[in-house]
């Protein structure tokens, strides 16, 4: 029998048997399904982290006030600020060879209001040079950037001016209150739209001096929450990250083990990323495989039912001149054709629900590639979970098949 009779013989059977065709092809769509939909989101998300990352260049230098060093992003998460960074730390940053530009910033929670409504929502007081620094990622839509000698101005995130207040819209040369004081916007960003920007999109950002006075009860005399430190191009980013370190060593009298800071690369950013998203893919991958795995049993369970009611016609095959190895394929090309059918529905529902998804503004990632893996693995699937039946059914002999 040659291979293309056989893959018309079980189709034609495959539909002789719609009913239980069906219910075990269901059980095949729901495990892959799932394995799309999930594995979409999480390489979405991924996808979109790196595309953010990159939009933030590769110059960077983070000083924030924490040891981090050898810390997992868990135990980070638990941990308090060991130290604090100062006026002294970011003059001695921008007086460091190699390093180009900084900003400071300075972080606060107060109250915000606005047409009679009002919130509490962090503040960020933030130099002009941050903004210059990324004028892509920190676009303009209307209005301007402030200057670092204003005061009472602010520049509004896209989500902050167009949805904090609910239907009252924020437009440039509103005033609302911050803290209790008045401050005039000035300008208002384009909107990120990414998974990772919806702080970003939601930030309000005043000049630092006027952050020092909003935050004067909460925040030190001249500290500051985070320092960022532009890289000049031709320098190694590692090497003007020692530099600094050393400078940071002396002002906090501090060693190597003993640091209350940490200056992070975006090497060091990247990979902690990546092994987050990468536990995330892998775990998501897991929990559908379990779905993929269930739907395995059903289709060897429905072959194991197909061959008891097909024996007397394994019989009549047999005695027809089949071969034990060619009933053996009959039925692993039926168990296939199963998990195909499966996974193309399955794909198909998969690659759906990773739209609807994405319609709520979460990232997902619809891989072709990845497609054709699971199409091959839904096949495979079938394939593994119909050789023990078409084991069985090949060993029957053809006189006792008759019988039955």
């Amino acid at each position: 029998m040659k291979l293309i009779d056989m893959l018309i013989y079980s189709i034609k059977y495959l539909r002789t048997q719609k009913l239980r065709s069906w219910l075990t092809i269901i059980g095949i769509v729901i495990g892959v399904a799932t394995i799309v939909a999930l594995v979409s989101v999480g390489e979405g998300v991924k996808r979109d982290i790196d595309s953010q990352m990159s939009q933030m260049g590769d110059n960077l230098l983070l000083v924030v006030p924490v040891n981090i060093e050898g810390q997992s992003l868990t135990s980070l998460m638990r941990t308090s600020t060991a130290g604090k960074l100062y006026e002294r730390d970011y003059e001695k940053i921008m007086s460091t060879p190699g390093v180009s530009k900084g900003a400071r910033l300075i972080i606060g929670r107060t109250t915000i209001s606005y047409k009679g409504k009002s919130l509490t929502s962090p503040v960020y007081a933030i130099d002009r040079a941050a903004f210059d620094a990324y004028p892509d990622y920190l676009a303009i839509e209307s209005g301007r950037y402030y200057e670092d000698h204003e005061k009472n101005v602010v520049v509004l995130g896209y989500d902050a001016a167009n949805e904090m207040f609910g239907k009252d819209k924020v437009s440039v040369n509103s005033i609302i209150q911050i803290g209790g004081q008045d401050f005039r916007v000035v300008g208002i960003l384009k909107e990120i739209g990414t998974s990772l920007s919806t702080y970003d999109d939601l930030a309000i950002y005043v000049p630092v001096r006027a952050g020092r006075d909003l935050f004067k009860s909460t925040v030190l005399p001249n500290e500051i929450t985070i320092i960022y430190a532009l890289v000049e191009k031709g320098y190694d980013i590692n090497l003007v990250k020692e530099r600094v370190e050393a400078q940071l060593d002396a002002n906090h009298r501090v060693n190597e083990d003993t640091r209350d800071y940490s200056v992070i690369t975006p090497d060091f950013i990247k990979k902690t990323v990546d092994n987050v998203t990468g536990t995330l893919t892998l775990f998501l991958l897991l929990i559908s495989s379990v779905s993929a795995f269930v739907g395995g049993i059903g289709i060897s369970n429905t072959m194991f039912m197909s061959v008891l009611d097909r024996t007397r016609e394994i019989g009549v095959l047999k005695s027809l001149g089949a071969k034990r190895g060619e009933i053996l394929m009959l039925f692993i090309i039926e168990a296939s054709i199963i998990g195909l059918i499966g996974g193309i529905i399955g794909c198909a529902i998969g690659w759906g629900a990773a739209s609807f998804v994405a319609s709520f503004g979460i990232s997902t990632y619809v891989n072709p590639v990845f497609l054709g893996t699971v199409l091959f693995f839904s096949m495979l699937v079938g394939a593994v979970a119909g050789v023990i039946p078409a084991y069985n059914a090949s060993k029957i002999p053809a006189v006792q098949a008759l019988s039955y």
